[in-house]
């Protein structure tokens, strides 16, 4: 039996757990699912000016007083409007870890405590990674509306309809027609109508649509599982993989290529759907001030339990939405 003096006590244990896998955590949650580690892209995007919501401006248009001009012509004074306002609000999203006196008893002493602890952290990050990697699939309807909006709203099967939760970033898709994604519904047979489709190829229309040409091009494609295996049986062999792994991460996970970027499937996208993407204008917005932030012990009434919670500050930032698409309605 152990003695008293190898208990170790909750304060300390927790916060030397958290302190020595703070890091290695962090690097598992922004890698365990494949939507989740692309629209994180490795916690770039950052802002700490506070306030409850995030504004920023959605570029459009060409300026109509650029001419070419002989002599004395005269120029236009037309002012003339450049950006809309968008504006998302911000979201937070917690969870806690428990101890039970009599566990912490049970489990004396430094190592078997610290193992405890390690794997009620894993199970605490890994289900809040489960539940962004669903809501990034979803409107933002779920959770009361507290949850921030995702593709299903951002890149939409209805480009020019307002989604449920609201206009997106405060702009109405049915009034300003820039502000649509591109889409393609009821897609049908990969075999028709996917890549090098004996009667068409929509991916690559897509793909195309999504670019400008020049600069302009999409850095991901993240599909459901079939229809990746689809595009791989395209692909003649042998087919190339590449580890779709960070820098500073541990995990990975396997990615095909389609005009030189990584194709992924994710289990949580829905079946027979595609999304074309460009992280520089569809990604997550962090505040690095409370990201995996935990309180102190928290101790309830009547109870010999010992609480700490974990929190984040966030929301899914859409800046451009022309260049981005969805394809639907895929089958075999």
């Amino acid at each position: 039996m152990p003695t008293t003096t190898e208990t170790t006590t909750y304060d300390s244990f927790v916060t030397l757990t958290i302190k020595n896998y703070e890091k290695k955590l962090n690097k598992q949650f922004l890698e365990y699912r494949p939507a989740v580690n692309i629209l994180f892209d490795n916690y770039k995007h950052t802002d700490t000016k506070g306030g409850r919501i995030w504004q920023g401006i959605a570029e459009y248009g060409v300026n109509p007083t650029v001419k070419f001009f002989d002599g004395a012509d005269t120029f236009s004074q037309e002012v003339t409007q450049v950006a809309q306002p968008i504006m998302y609000q911000w979201r937070y999203m917690g969870a806690t870890i428990s101890l039970l006196k009599t566990e912490m008893l049970e489990n004396s002493g430094p190592v078997a405590l610290a193992d405890l602890t390690e794997v009620r952290l894993k199970q605490c990050l890994r289900t809040m990674n489960l539940i962004i990697g669903n809501e990034i699939f979803s409107d933002g309807t779920n959770y009361g509306g507290k949850t921030f909006i995702g593709l299903a709203a951002a890149v939409s099967t209805t480009p020019s309809v307002d989604p449920a939760s609201g206009s997106l970033g405060g702009l109405s898709a049915a009034t300003w027609n820039w502000w649509r994604n591109n889409a393609t519904t009821s897609f049908g047979s990969f075999a028709a109508n996917g890549v090098n489709g004996s009667a068409s190829d929509l991916v690559l229309r897509q793909f195309n649509n999504c670019t400008d040409g020049m600069v302009e091009r999409p850095t991901d494609i993240i599909s459901d599982q079939a229809t990746w295996e689809f595009y791989n049986k395209t692909n003649i062999q042998p087919v190339r993989y590449v580890d779709q792994v960070n820098a500073t991460a541990d995990l990975s996970f396997k990615a095909l290529e389609y005009q030189g970027i990584k194709w992924v499937w994710d289990r949580q996208c829905p079946t027979g759907r595609t999304y074309i993407l460009n992280r520089n204008h569809i990604h997550f917005m962090v505040d690095p001030r409370y990201m995996f932030e935990w309180t102190s012990d928290l101790q309830y009434p009547n109870q010999l339990a010992y609480t700490r919670i974990v929190g984040l500050r966030l929301f899914m930032c859409t800046r451009v939405r022309m260049f981005s698409a969805v394809l639907d309605g895929i089958t075999a």
